[in-house]
């Protein structure tokens, strides 16, 4: 019996906190390509059918994410990293790219002396720094360099006629931040179906603020929402795209909600604070620098977590399979 493949993809699954990774390596991309922007649009315009491959069902589900590992384009850094979901593509992912980084190191791609390995990825959203720690030659946790981030504005929703009021802020991907106590709802696994539709509610009437702030060349992208537990100081629900939600408390969501704190006066510039998940997983995020601009103050946030490596496998795509580039059921 004959195996019939036109596409094999040899994949890595990670869990950060949680939340899935499925890491792959693409070389086949222009070597003159300026910047991570261009690199992620000439990916989706000749390879997006390898997004849905790999992330859709049958091979995954509505909740999967993806990062693929490309030649870098800025002299010092390791690689391009783009993330992908199921339905579209980010500009930055905390969680993923600590689940990338633990995989460099433990499967050896990255070299490495010591307690600590430092990898510099190009991103959209800029150039991202991770730093490995190493105990008895095993990745235990990862911190990564954020870029820069800050809160936005405060607008008002309406709600099946209640005003709600949204905070945006930036971390590598724009938030939408609502406090549970204003929706009525409490952030626990309870109530998840609740969660989530709300959360969709918010993304959805924040989009058009959120989108303004994109320039042209990057509308494909979504925005994302954070329900902050009023009751819980530092437990969040982060909705995406495509009816999914983060197991893990969301790495450029911690660092958004790190600038909202600042801004609102209840975090110190050189304070730190932890973000728990609706699944009780956490990051620590702390402050490494900042820059006053106007009224508002910029930081660069460092986001630490772990991951760990699920599998290790082979995706198959059979010609005459008709199902072959994915679907998802809604």
């Amino acid at each position: 019996m004959s195996l019939k493949s036109e596409l094999t993809l040899d994949v890595i699954d990670t869990h950060t906190e949680g939340e899935p990774t499925r890491i792959i390596f693409w070389n086949d991309i222009p070597k003159n390509l300026p910047d991570a922007l261009s690199v992620r649009n000439y990916f989706i315009k000749h390879y997006d059918y390898i997004r849905t491959t790999l992330l859709q069902e049958p091979r995954g589900h509505k909740d999967q994410f993806g990062a693929v590992l490309l030649p870098p384009v800025n002299p010092g850094s390791s690689y391009t990293v783009i993330y992908p979901t199921t339905h579209s593509y980010l500009d930055m992912c905390g969680h993923a790219t600590i689940g990338v980084s633990t995989a460099l190191v433990a499967l050896g791609y990255v070299q490495y002396e010591g307690s600590e390995k430092i990898i510099t990825y190009d991103t959209v959203a800029g150039t991202v720094k991770a730093k490995v720690k190493i105990e008895d030659g095993e990745p235990v946790s990862v911190s990564i360099v954020d870029v820069k981030s800050y809160f936005v504005k405060k607008i008002d929703i309406n709600i099946d006629g209640k005003i709600i009021p949204v905070n945006i802020s930036y971390g590598g991907n724009f938030y939408a931040i609502v406090e549970s106590d204003s929706i009525g709802i409490d952030v626990n696994t309870a109530n998840i179906g609740k969660l989530m539709e709300y959360g969709n509610i918010i993304r959805k009437k924040s989009e058009q603020t959120i989108m303004n702030m994109y320039p042209e060349g990057k509308k494909n992208l979504e925005p994302l929402a954070m329900i902050t537990d009023s009751k819980h100081d530092y437990r969040a629900f982060v909705t995406f795209g495509g009816n999914s939600f983060d197991r893990s408390p969301c790495g450029t969501g911690t660092a958004a909600r790190a600038a909202l704190l600042v801004h609102d006066g209840k975090l110190d510039i050189n304070g730190k604070y932890t973000n728990e998940s609706i699944v009780g997983s956490r990051f620590t995020c702390k402050i490494i620098s900042y820059e006053k601009v106007n009224d508002n103050i910029i930081i660069v946030p460092e986001i630490t977590g772990r991951a760990w490596i699920t599998q290790l496998c082979k995706i198959i795509v059979n010609p005459k399979d008709p199902l072959k580039h994915g679907f998802l059921v809604q």
